[in-house]
Formats: C-alpha cells, structure tokens, sequence
C-alpha cells in the first residue's frame, strides 16, 4: 500500500504540478488526504523520506509505523505481528509520530 500512495504522490507531485513542499500533520486521515490532492501527495513524499531514515535508526519502530499506519492494525495486532508487548507497540508508535513529524518539519514538508 505504501508503494502505491508513494508513485501516486510521486506522479502528483511533478514540476509541472507546483512542486512545491508544504507542512505534514502526523494523524490518522493523512493516507486518506494524500490519496485527494496534490498537497497530500507532498506530505506523504516528505512522510516516506522520513519514514525510510526512521527504518535506519530503527527497524521495528518503522515497522510498528507500517502496521500501524499504512496497514490499519491496532495496537494488540502489531504486537502480535511482532511478538512483542502491546506496551512496546504503544511506546515505539508514541516515539515514531514524534521523531517522523520532527523529521518532517525540519525537511521542509
């Protein structure tokens, strides 16, 4: 599913579309938004860069942040998706939005 929002934002956000970088809000409706309009499409561009230096410093939380946000799971099924505790999950995905949105900001997004 990543995949697919990414080229999606990808093609939306060509020179001849604008180009431009805007602000992206970490929340639960930001797949929903990208997949309408072409500042979603750039959110979701500056959200994919910053999720693949998140998968760097730290494979699992970029795994909970996968899960979790582009794959719907709730907290139990990611733990369990990753044999770990619930506690985990709720603790990587508190540090990911935090680190991804910082991340984000400072890109310019």
């Amino acid at each position: 599913m990543r995949r697919i929002l990414i080229e999606r934002a990808r093609s939306r956000n060509r020179l001849k579309r604008g180009g431009g970088r805007t602000r992206v809000d970490l929340n639960e409706d930001a797949v929903a938004m990208a997949a309408d309009d072409d500042e979603g499409s750039e959110r979701l561009l500056a959200l994919d860069a910053a999720l693949t230096k998140l998968e760097a410093l730290d494979e699992r939380k970029a795994k909970v942040v996968m899960l979790r946000y582009f794959a719907g799971l709730t907290v139990e099924q990611t733990a369990m998706s990753l044999n770990v505790s619930p506690a985990t999950v709720k603790n990587d995905w508190t540090f990911a939005r935090a680190w991804l949105a910082q991340e984000v900001e400072r890109s310019g997004g």
